[in-house]
């Protein structure tokens, strides 16, 4: 199943706990409709319901997490993301943090050591303009943007919270190493197995 949006919209901001039951209500929903389900997001006044990414997308964020050296660092999916620039939690295909997280903890965007996003066939514009500068607002140190539509890496470092983007911008082609993941103690990621979408 390609990746997929079903939203779900209200005119005023969902409280704490209106949220809560429209993502239950939406869990439920793709339940019995059987659906695939990646992640929920809440994005101000919406909802928005992730379903049936595709293999490709799924087997970069694995071979990335693989690369990331030293144990002690802590790689976590379907986590949300706390940002200082607005109350809004996104769920990053792939958080880098130096330390595990303690129980039922949400890492700072400021805090991690690398942010990733594998763009979807459909929902690329959120990560290319959306995420980019939600997490430059938020003074996430390194974004990684990685796009199976064209075969190629975007990495953001040195954000400007102040006007919500990234002083540099090194681009480097599936196939190619990337080199500059702090992460990465100095090694490069190798992107040779990265797979575009068909």
């Amino acid at each position: 199943m390609t990746a997929t949006e079903d939203r779900m919209t209200d005119e005023p901001r969902f409280s704490e706990g209106t949220r809560e039951k429209a993502l239950q209500m939406l869990a439920e929903f793709a339940e019995s409709k059987g659906l695939s389900v990646s992640k929920f997001e809440a994005r101000g006044d919406e909802i928005v319901m992730l379903a049936g990414t595709r293999w490709e997308h799924d087997d970069i964020i694995v071979q990335i997490r693989e690369q990331i050296p030293r144990q002690r660092r802590c790689k976590i999916t379907n986590v949300d993301l706390q940002l200082t620039s607005e109350p809004q939690e996104p769920i990053p295909d792939l958080i880098v943090v130096p330390e595990p997280l303690k129980p039922g903890a949400k890492p700072w965007a400021h805090e991690t050591e690398l942010l990733v996003e594998v763009v979807s066939q459909r929902n690329f514009r959120a990560d290319y303009e959306g995420k980019r500068l939600r997490y430059a607002l938020s003074g996430a140190p390194q974004y990684l943007l990685v796009d199976p539509r064209e075969g190629l890496c975007l990495l953001y470092s040195e954000p400007v919270k102040s006007e919500g983007t990234y002083k540099r911008v090194a681009e480097t082609k599936f196939g190619r190493p990337l080199a500059g993941v702090d992460c990465m103690d100095g090694g490069e990621l190798d992107t040779s197995e990265f797979l575009r979408y068909t």
